[in-house]
């Protein structure tokens, strides 16, 4: 194997995230790597030596790894925050919806619900607009961010709106089930469709949770 594909292999083991985004980087590299190489069997370097010095000019393994780690860290972040802008404000007017058009108004249920109940709704209400917010802030903060700071530093900032945004959500998910299964647990599958989005919900929910979680670790690994 030559000190070229040696490198993009080690480079390769040490990266772990979208198989894409992390293709694109490995080709990258290579794309480099020979280009330097080419220039030193230009000067007449053997290209064995060629390789080797192209190689030791890019730098070690496992700090071009740690930089990488973090671009493919910050490309995932990015794409939660989009699903979240995109996904919670669909499941919660596809809710509505699908509570209008199967079930009706409320008032079939009969009494109307305690104060406690409409402050507790209220406060989901906000909460869950407060999430697509904060991951639009993610957003612009990425863009800002990774002009003036280097990988790391950029990936990890993002990282705590993508924290905060998913942390949001999930409040509003607890809020929402909460306070109606504390109320009538009916209500919380008063037709088919509702009982299908409120589980897509909380699917949704722990994907993206999971997601943001998984693919920090091995950054993690690298820095230390």
């Amino acid at each position: 194997m030559s000190a070229i594909e040696a490198y993009i292999s080690e480079l390769d083991r040490r990266l772990s995230g979208s198989a894409g985004a992390k293709a694109d980087l490995l080709a990258e590299a290579r794309d480099g790597l020979i280009d330097a190489a080419e220039a030193y069997r230009a000067g007449g370097v053997t290209e064995h030596d060629a390789e080797r010095l192209a190689v030791a000019d890019f730098g070690p393994a496992d700090l071009i790894a740690r930089d990488y780690q973090a671009e493919l860290g910050l490309r995932r972040d990015i794409r939660v925050l989009w699903e979240l802008i995109v996904g919670v404000p669909i499941l919660i007017v596809a809710w509505d919806l699908a509570r209008m058009l199967s079930f009706g108004d409320w008032s079939r249920l009969g009494d109307p619900p305690p104060s406690w109940y409409h402050r507790a709704i209220g406060a989901a209400d906000v909460v869950a607009a407060l999430s697509p917010a904060a991951a639009i802030a993610g957003v612009i903060a990425a863009r800002l961010l990774s002009r003036r700071m280097d990988g790391p530093r950029a990936a990890r900032s993002v990282s705590l709106t993508v924290a905060a945004a998913l942390g949001l959500n999930l409040v509003a998910v607890a809020l929402y089930g909460g306070a109606t299964g504390l109320l009538e647990p009916a209500r919380l599958i008063i037709s088919v469709p509702c009982a299908v989005l409120s589980g897509a919900w909380i699917l949704f929910s722990m994907r993206l949770t999971l997601a943001a979680r998984r693919h920090r670790r091995p950054e993690m690994a690298i820095a230390a």
